[in-house]
């Protein structure tokens, strides 16, 4: 019975409890470096038997003559290519023999060391299947397994969606950790870290990166913390999550509660037609009560802003209109708005002329403004507050969100050209593996 020994079975440890001899198969670099460590060695096995016959007083055998011997034996494969380890673990499985079959290069009795950045290159396959592992029907998660297919789809690649791994996929990618019980290092398994708020589960993500490829966190922070408790950084990369681009942004309520005076145009109506020339309207509407604002209001709306007009007065509708606004609008010089009052009145915030009782309420006026151009600049200022929120998370859609995930598994499938195309434009995704950051 040939036993293929895995990772955590160390091949000393086992030594203490089996009577039989260690032969080495493979009597190159690598097997003469092993053999002063390793315990009562009593062959080496390698394929040029009949060249060599004996090195450093141990007899070296074909691997066929394995058969000869009757007692148990440890077998160690001492040769650098997983290929050709791949091979001698075919011919071992043909043989009637009895042995536990350790893994130089993968086991922790010999700990050897990896250059983790040059063994991703050995694979260079371009990325033809993706699957992704969901088991969470729920809402966050889910959408996340659904907004990456879509976007894996419109690149041409084909995408699917279960709750285990799929052997024929290039890529095999858990939308969390959880569902991650990684057997095989050849399906290339990544996955998406985050709630790591536990030592169970800190020691459960150590365990899983030993065969699975990357640990794509959510952010630096939970990066950098984790690294520091000890899970290979090597292993470690972050991806900021997406929003899905569908939200409009809040726009500000400016209030007006006074009518139009013909005779004179004391309340200076025409130049709310001035303010909105300097603004966007993706970020004000207006709530306007009182009469003779229909001309204003028809050009304002042209120019693309949303007006709630009420041309007439109503009391009960004018109750519930106040505090709907975020801003109390006011730039009459005509002793002051009744309206004013009754905006501090609900907690809303003005932007009104400095004059007549405005400036008898102490702290009343969030805003004061005596010039048009003072109050488009603090319209302006307004606005860019909030484009500035908007624009904070622009560029994190699910398109690039995906396009990071596929650098990284590029990467990893050793596409080397893929790595470098976004330089500077961005520090998550591949550019948080290829750069430890500080």
């Amino acid at each position: 019975m040939v036993k293929f020994m895995s990772y955590e079975d160390s091949y000393f440890d086992i030594c203490k409890d089996t009577d039989g001899g260690t032969i080495i198969y493979g009597i190159g670099t690598y097997g003469k470096r092993i053999f002063p460590y390793l315990k009562n060695v009593s062959y080496i096995c390698d394929k040029r038997a009949t060249e060599l016959r004996e090195w450093n007083g141990v007899s070296i055998i074909l691997p066929e003559e394995l058969i000869t011997i009757k007692e148990p034996m440890l077998i160690v494969l001492c040769v650098k290519s997983e290929a050709a380890r791949n091979e001698m673990k075919s011919t071992l499985l043909e043989l009637q023999i009895n042995a536990f079959v350790f893994d130089y290069f993968d086991n922790r009795a010999f700990d050897c060391y990896k250059n983790k950045t040059l063994d991703v290159y050995e694979v260079n396959k371009r990325i033809r299947y993706v699957h992704i592992i969901c088991e969470d029907r729920g809402w966050i998660l889910n959408k996340f397994a659904m907004r990456m297919s879509e976007e894996l789809k419109k690149k041409g690649i084909h995408c699917s969606i279960s709750e285990a791994v799929d052997p024929r996929a290039d890529i095999n990618h858990h939308v969390i950790y959880a569902s991650c019980e990684p057997m095989f290092p050849d399906y290339y398994e990544t996955f998406m870290i985050t709630h790591i708020d536990s030592y169970n589960k800190l020691e459960y993500l150590k365990h899983q990166l030993k065969k699975a490829k990357m640990g794509i966190c959510m952010s630096r922070e939970t990066m950098e913390k984790l690294a520091g408790y000890g899970v290979p950084r090597e292993k470690l990369c972050y991806i900021n999550p997406a929003q899905d681009s569908v939200l409009k942004p809040k726009k500000y309520v400016l209030g007006i509660t006074h009518k139009v005076h013909d005779q004179d145009h004391r309340k200076n109506e025409e130049v709310l037609v001035e303010l909105c020339k300097a603004l966007n309207p993706e970020y004000f509407s207006f709530k306007i009560m009182g009469s003779g604002w229909g001309d204003i209001v028809a050009s304002v709306r042209i120019m693309g802003f949303q007006v709630e007009y009420y041309d007439e007065f109503d009391y009960e509708e004018y109750v519930r209109l106040i505090p709907s606004l975020d801003y109390y609008l006011f730039w009459g010089f005509d002793e002051g708005s009744m309206g004013y009052l009754d905006a501090l009145r609900a907690g809303v915030e003005t932007i009104v002329t400095p004059q007549g009782y405005h400036l008898d309420v102490k702290g009343g006026i969030t805003y004061a403004c005596r010039t048009i151009p003072e109050f488009i600049d603090v319209l302006i200022s307004l606005q860019g507050k909030r484009e500035k929120l908007v624009k904070s998370v622009e560029e994190w859609t699910w398109k690039n969100f995906t396009d990071k995930h596929l650098e990284v598994w590029n990467y990893l499938l050793g596409n080397e050209e893929e790595l470098f195309k976004n330089q500077h434009m961005y520090e998550d995704g591949i550019f948080s593996v290829l750069r430890l950051q500080a």
